[in-house]
């Protein structure tokens, strides 16, 4: 069967779930939103399926042949599948490369999980089609090169105009590709706010931009993410693009070099909060680096998987799988390979929060069965990352009242940090108390 591949327009949709326009967050989306200073009291749900199609992951099917966790492609596929993950990345590799690995690819396309691939490094834009014909039923998006310009290692003018040059001959070259001219481009993406703004405006020459919003052991929102940074720097680059984080991430390393670590534990919180935070700030797809660890030495690159080098759950990697399962609302139908779900408008939920709401921030979501999902969270810090703490902050959870003026028949509770099991919230006068935590809690609401 040829699969059809999406258009520019269809994988943004699918990215969201739905046609979106960022304005329509308006100043009552901001409040909500943004600040978390939840002050509206008529709320536009979003469908849960939307933000479950932004879940992405990064992989590297051709590391099989290095003895670590990518040498088990069955047990990777299941993993991907048990977590209900659609999305992952990878990078395009020389034409020739592995036919094994090639199968791998396509089998994850068939089975619903597309690739959005990297291109670039010692490859030429001929190479990179090339090898896009080979994984041709997983391949949903190109990718510009990776972190090109890097605020650690020094780059002139040949560098970056060599760098300009590929996107556009990236660029123009996909569109000009019978097969590929409906594919979204994604931009390059580099490392500091410096090298964005000195590789500069590409924006016609890529269909969405993309950015590295490592939070480096902060909270993934909080102020010294450096998610704000990355977006800043992501709009040098794709002004007025809609972005795609395709790496972000917290690593569980013990070593004190690279990217902040943190706990497992905390892993497991920051997770399902930083996926929110991205797509409540309209990033379309967030991919998390990476799926396993690449070692047990516990060194920062080795250490920042959802699964272990053996494939077993971090907390963080449960969380997700967790937090997929309660908000997704699509099959997938192999026959079109799509992720097909009943088309309903999500419907407004009328509601306040009363309580200490300086650092609650939320998510209202809908499944097309009517239930509501109030995710709701305290973006805040949870680990010390001062090397002479290293430590979990212990963090007070805020009470919070949740009045309803929409009437609702039952309440319920979850924490993805500790599984699917539900708790029933009683409802007292149209009103339900909640103690909002450090991590991820949804409320299901039955109208």
């Amino acid at each position: 069967m040829k699969l059809n591949h999406p258009s520019t327009e269809s994988f943004a949709l699918a990215a969201l779930g739905e046609k979106r326009d960022l304005s329509a967050f308006g100043i009552l989306g901001l409040l909500l939103i943004c600040t978390g200073a939840v002050q509206a009291e008529i709320v536009e749900a979003k469908k849960a399926d939307a933000f479950v199609h932004s879940i992405g992951v990064n992989v590297h099917l051709g590391y099989d042949d290095k003895g670590g966790a990518y040498t088990a492609f069955p047990m990777l596929k299941s993993r991907l599948q048990e977590m209900g993950i659609r999305h992952y990345r990878d990078g395009l590799e020389n034409p020739k490369f592995k036919q094994h690995v090639k199968d791998f690819h396509n089998d994850l396309g068939r089975s619903g999980i597309r690739g959005t691939f990297m291109v670039g490094g010692k490859l030429t834009v001929e190479e990179c089609l090339a090898s896009a014909n080979l994984v041709a039923d997983s391949l949903e998006a190109f990718e510009g090169e990776n972190e090109i310009l890097n605020i650690y290692v020094k780059w002139d003018d040949q560098k970056k105009n060599a760098a300009r040059k590929y996107q556009k001959d990236l660029f123009r070259a996909v569109n000009a590709d019978p097969k590929w001219k409906n594919t979204p481009v994604l931009g390059p993406t580099c490392v500091g706010t410096a090298a964005y703004e000195a590789l500069g405006d590409l924006s016609a020459h890529m269909d969405f931009g993309n950015i590295h919003p490592y939070p480096l052991g902060h909270a993934p929102a909080g102020p010294q993410s450096n998610l704000f940074e990355e977006q800043k720097g992501g709009n040098f680059v794709s002004p007025k693009k809609k972005l795609f984080a395709t790496e972000t991430g917290y690593t569980t390393g013990t070593s004190d070099t690279g990217n902040q670590r943190v706990s497992p534990a905390v892993a497991g919180k920051y997770a399902p909060r930083l996926y929110l935070e991205n797509f409540n700030r309209g990033i379309l797809c967030t991919f998390w680096y990476e799926l396993c660890d690449q070692g047990t030495d516990g060194s920062q690159e080795s250490s920042f998987g959802l699964l272990t080098k053996d494939h077993k759950y971090k907390p963080q990697g449960a969380a997700i799988k967790n937090l997929i399962e309660l908000l997704k609302d699509a099959s997938f139908n192999p026959a079109s390979r799509t992720w097909d779900s009943l088309k309903f408008t999500p419907k407004s939920l009328d509601f306040t929060l009363t309580g200490n709401l300086k650092n609650i921030h939320s998510t209202l979501f809908q499944k097309s069965g009517g239930r509501f999902y109030l995710c709701l969270w305290q973006e805040v810090g949870s680990y010390d990352i001062n090397n002479s703490v290293e430590a979990d902050i212990k963090n007070s959870e805020i009470p919070v009242t949740l009045n309803l003026a929409t009437p609702i028949s039952s309440a319920k509770g979850y924490r993805p940090t500790g599984g699917t099991t539900e708790t029933t919230l009683e409802i007292i006068e149209n009103r339900i108390n909640l103690s909002i935590p450090d991590e991820v809690m949804i409320v299901e609401l039955t109208p």
